[in-house]
């Protein structure tokens, strides 16, 4: 028998979230708005009781709007779809922002558009509010990459770069690999394809319309980053949006977002070194190379008060041999030209880092067509201007 106090915080649910209902003492979803739908998500999961296996939707450790839309719009398609991979055991999706909570300040237009949307921290679930040991039991889908701690768990992969062969899969793993711009593009083709484009998923679709807007720099020729299937997936998403909808243009839309990215006043040199990071090992060995990316260019990082200090320590918490620093300027007042530069600096492996310099100037598909910038002098590092944009 359930005790009074459990039957008042169940009513108290009710009165909060009105598409609950409570059938025989226990929390029951019904279908409905997207911020209930995440609601009973965390109710779940944060119940230490739960009985029904739940599968973890996993973003990408940069947790960029690329990523974090990603993993919620494709845990929305699922749970409100019925479709589901075939090796799935469970019929509950969480998508999980793959960083800890402290850290969600630093990831600025996605605070910015979640907060535009309404969607506050109470409906997120974060990386660090999951133990290892619910992790351990979970089945994952992975989203915006491959290579992941979880990888084996892995029953579907959503990605839109190429397969990287040193992981290993479970032989039935979904593999859904295609190089798009965003991945958003890959989640919203599930969408419109399952006829989800009603007044009800208004918000997802304007998520992934978002995220795809940002992903391809505004569709601009010159980043060359959007593919014929980012164009299509876009403009079908505005056909639906139109009619259930009022819809702000791509370039209003897009303006605010590089705003937002670009608004790191509030962060310290220390934390823009994490806003936007990636890790990869060294083949055959243990090394860690870390690629932390900056809403700015590295020439202009650099001269930040206590730069050198910050990446010494970012260095040291992350056990990193070689970090490569890769800065973005996206010029919105220039039909969004975009500059890049890169920053290689050694920490204490110079092999490795002459390893890396030698490829970064001799790599040919794609040719990055990087040109030496020798007006940058910081921790002995080698400084490299991008003379013509490369799709990445």
């Amino acid at each position: 028998m359930k005790s009074k106090i459990h039957i008042k915080r169940l009513q108290a649910c009710k009165e909060l979230f009105p598409n609950f209902e409570i059938e025989r003492n226990q929390i029951k979803y019904n279908s409905g708005t997207w911020k209930v739908f995440l609601t009973h998500l965390v109710l779940r999961t944060r119940r230490k009781t739960t009985l029904e296996p739940i599968c973890v939707v996993l973003g990408n450790e940069a947790c960029d709007l690329d990523s974090a839309v990603s993993a919620l719009s494709l845990s929305y398609y699922y749970q409100e779809s019925n479709q589901h991979p075939e090796a799935l055991k469970c019929r509950n999706f969480l998508p999980v922002l793959n960083i800890p909570k402290d850290e969600y300040p630093l990831k600025t237009e996605v605070h910015y558009l979640f907060q535009q949307l309404l969607l506050n921290e109470e409906y997120l679930t974060f990386r660090d509010e999951l133990s290892m040991e619910f992790m351990a039991n979970s089945q994952f889908v992975l989203v915006d990459h491959h290579a992941s701690l979880w990888s084996k768990q892995a029953i579907a992969i959503y990605d839109h770069r190429p397969r990287d062969d040193t992981v290993e899969l479970p032989h039935n793993c979904s593999l859904h690999l295609e190089l798009v711009g965003s991945c958003c593009t890959l989640v919203a083709e599930l969408m419109l394809t399952a006829g989800m484009t009603t007044v009800k998923d208004t918000e997802v679709l304007k998520l992934l319309r978002s995220a795809i807007v940002l992903d391809t720099v505004n569709f601009s020729e010159s980043a060359k980053r959007a593919t014929p299937k980012d164009h299509e997936i876009c403009y079908a998403l505005e056909e639906k949006l139109r009619v259930i909808s009022e819809l702000e243009t791509r370039k209003e839309l897009f303006d605010n977002l590089v705003k937002a990215r670009s608004d790191v006043r509030s962060l310290t040199t220390a934390q823009l070194l994490r806003k936007d990071m990636k890790f990869i090992s060294a083949t055959q060995s243990n090394r860690k190379i870390a690629l932390p990316g900056f809403p700015m260019l590295v020439e202009e990082f650099i001269k930040k008060p206590m730069a050198e200090e910050a990446l010494k320590e970012y260095a040291r918490t992350t056990d990193s041999s070689v970090i490569l620093l890769i800065g973005m300027h996206v010029d919105i007042d220039q039909e969004n030209n975009v500059q890049r530069d890169l920053g290689l600096i050694n920490i204490k492996d110079p092999n490795l880092c002459a390893n890396i310099k030698q490829k970064l100037e001799t790599m040919s598909e794609p040719n990055l067509q990087l040109q030496e910038n020798n007006d940058c002098h910081f921790m002995e590092g080698c400084f490299f201007k991008q003379v013509k944009h490369v799709p990445t």
